[in-house]
């Protein structure tokens, strides 16, 4: 049986591997390492499904970044090491046992020091809608900002409901194969979010009402990326293309299609390299490796991984068949 589940796993000494698998996970951006290379150690675990994820990450070195508006909820928990975010006027410096919930509509600045963190997603627009289902309206009229918990009475239950998620469900190859008790988990997971962590008043141009077209700025920038997929653009190339600031359709993206414009990108490739190895004939001489380097993906693990998640099979099966 396909595993719903996404569960991802990496040790290394490399920190530019290190990098690398930090931007495929999270929001695009550059890190700023500081401290001593070669006693470098970086360890990180993610399981995800659907729109939920539990994960921890731990790291050596010093790391100084920044990053953009976020298409999930990140909660944080400082398991050990010291961790600083700054967003918008907001900031908080966190120590072991410290909790936060991050800012998913601004630029945020990250800071951290040999930490351990144990890290819980959750996709933006089902927070969203949760919270407009909550507040009887058609889409949320609040929203989060960078904040500790309300009470430690709510930090505990939101613990409580992590381990539940993370135990009884992501954990149970059954319970995480059935949409409905995954849509169940998510569900609880936005509303212990909501119930943990303060919100202030929000703009409505800010929270669109589900179902909103997406902006003519988002439409051009996957046209663009669509057309131009093979070849090697970044996220200023995406923005010139659609008129539009970087900073703009990082939101953009998040705001409609819950990813980054890199993210897209990826998918875009993948779907590309998909196609392609469904047309091949094995006997030709294609092989997988090829296919996945011709679109970007330098790393034939990582890229059967992706693909696996993706179309339920190995990229190698496609080719034979």
């Amino acid at each position: 049986m396909h595993d719903p589940v996404r569960r991802v796993r990496l040790t290394t000494a490399d920190p530019q591997e290190a990098e690398h698998f930090l931007r495929q996970a999270y929001v695009d951006h550059t890190p700023r390492l500081s401290g001593d290379r070669e006693r470098f150690r970086f360890n990180a675990s993610l399981t995800q499904a659907g729109a939920v994820g539990v994960e921890r990450i731990a790291q050596s070195m010093v790391l100084d970044a920044e990053t953009e508006p976020h298409a999930c909820v990140y909660v944080v928990q400082v398991l050990g090491g010291r961790f600083e975010m700054a967003a918008g006027r907001n900031e908080l410096r966190s120590g072991p046992g410290d909790l936060q919930l991050c800012d998913p509509y601004v630029p945020t600045r990250v800071k951290w020091d040999n930490v351990r963190l144990g890290i819980v997603r959750i996709g933006l627009r089902e927070v969203e809608r949760i919270a407009a289902e909550s507040e009887g309206t058609e889409a949320a009229t609040s929203r989060f900002a960078l904040a500790r918990p309300v009470s430690p009475e709510r930090a505990r239950y939101w613990q409580a409901v992590v381990r539940h998620v993370h135990h009884d469900v992501l954990a149970n190859p059954e319970a995480v194969g059935s949409p409905l008790v995954l849509a169940e988990a998510t569900r609880l997971l936005a509303t212990a979010a909501l119930a943990t962590f303060p919100r202030s008043p929000a703009e409505r141009s800010r929270l669109p009402a589900p179902g909103r077209p997406a902006p003519a700025a988002l439409r051009r920038a996957m046209d663009y990326i669509d057309a131009n997929a093979a070849r090697p653009i970044g996220v200023h190339d995406i923005a010139h293309a659609a008129g539009t600031s970087p900073r703009a359709l990082q939101h953009a993206f998040a705001r409609h299609c819950e990813t980054t414009p890199t993210g897209y990108l990826r998918g875009v490739r993948l779907e590309a390299a998909h196609r392609e190895l469904k047309a091949a004939d094995p006997a030709s001489g294609v092989t997988v490796a090829a296919v996945a380097t011709r679109w970007g993906f330098a790393k034939a693990g990582r890229f059967a991984g992706r693909y696996r998640a993706r179309y339920g099979v190995a990229p190698s099966h496609t080719l034979r068949t």
